[in-house]
């Protein structure tokens, strides 16, 4: 959000601010009231500009700003008088501070998502990049033991961080996408885990005293995703493990060959303008953005299973060491003895057990 501070003494009516996104160039504008108060809701993080002019006042422009995920920056302005012609730039302005919410939290940016290394690509490890936050894993919330399972979803062979937040429990955490709920039940954690490459940036807010973040004990984790600009782009890889890159067992017998190992995890996404041709170009308007992300693997498991003999399958079941087995309808009363004959052609033809 985007907004104003206290209003000043000498206030006028502005004219339309413009607040457009660098890479969009989406315009979005809002007239202040009597006081010169004004503000932009429901603004998606990124790089932005700032304006404001009014009648008979020289125009004022904020150069290039960054908005953060949950972050609300505050602008004002003082008008001189002179003419629209003439256009004030405001250079290197000072970071914005949030003085109009009691909130504690950090942002973990796309540079940090994109450049630090991730067991399994999940990005609840970056978490303990906030301050007050232990990835603790205790009792029911101890993950997914690097296997899977009914909990979060994870890569197999890696697992996710389960983090207490200023002290809370584990299971007192609350996950956001894109302003949507993204939290299960079962564990609570995430329910859908974002595309490492797919998030712009995400926000831990350690200290909930907002109401929109009520029925929270713990923290918040609140992820953008990122959307489409005005230049078509895309990027793909693929990590893989294969049986023929991997190196042989010093102690494998020459005989026998490598135990089969195959790991794939690939990816891509693709972004920019909606264009259909010659009906419509999105240009400044209209964006679209998607990625996928794909993980398989196969690895042979080694069981010992006991499987029939040919006796056994002939049906002398007695085969194999295994005990005789009796006809349960032939049963007879001796006293206080019950007995009952052996199936015939049962015999152990492998001697006695």
């Amino acid at each position: 959000m985007v907004r104003s501070a206290t209003p000043k003494a000498q206030s006028f009516r502005a004219r339309p601010s413009s607040c457009p996104p660098v890479d969009t160039s989406v315009q979005r504008t809002s007239v202040s009231n009597g006081s010169g108060e004004y503000v932009f809701l429901n603004i998606t993080p990124g790089s932005y500009t700032l304006s404001a002019s009014a009648q008979g006042f020289n125009p004022q422009k904020v150069a290039e700003f960054v908005l953060a995920v949950s972050q609300i920056a505050t602008f004002d302005f003082a008008l001189s008088v002179g003419t629209q012609t003439q256009v004030v730039t405001v250079e290197g302005t000072a970071a914005q501070l949030d003085v109009s919410s009691a909130s504690l939290g950090t942002v973990i940016a796309t540079k940090q998502v994109n450049d630090l290394p991730l067991d399994g690509r999940n990005f609840t490890t970056l978490l303990s990049l906030t301050p007050g936050v232990v990835p603790i894993m205790t009792g029911q919330s101890n993950g997914m033991q690097n296997g899977g399972g009914f909990g979060a979803a994870v890569a197999i062979g890696s697992d996710y961080s389960f983090p207490s937040i200023n002290g809370q429990t584990n299971r007192s955490d609350f996950f956001l996408m894109d302003g949507l709920y993204d939290y299960s039940a079962i564990e609570s954690t995430y329910a859908i885990a974002p595309i490492i490459d797919a998030i712009q940036e995400f926000k831990v807010v350690s200290h909930t005293d907002d109401a929109q973040f009520g029925s929270v004990l713990g923290g918040v984790v609140n992820v953008v995703t990122k959307t489409g600009t005005n230049s078509l782009h895309g990027a793909g890889w693929e990590y893989l493990r294969n049986t023929v890159f991997d190196a042989r067992n010093y102690f494998l017998p020459v005989s026998s060959s490598k135990p089969a190992f195959h790991q794939n995890q690939f990816w891509g996404d693709l972004g920019g303008p909606v264009v259909i041709p010659k009906l419509y170009h999105g240009r400044n308007k209209t964006f679209f953005f998607g990625a996928y992300q794909g993980f398989r693997y196969s690895k042979p498991s080694d069981s010992d299973l006991l499987v029939p003999t040919a006796a056994e399958l002939a049906g002398n079941e007695a085969d194999n060491h295994q005990p005789q087995i009796y006809n349960p309808y032939a049963t007879t009363v001796v006293g206080n003895t019950f007995t009952r004959p052996a199936i015939s052609g049962q015999s152990d033809s492998h001697g006695p057990y």
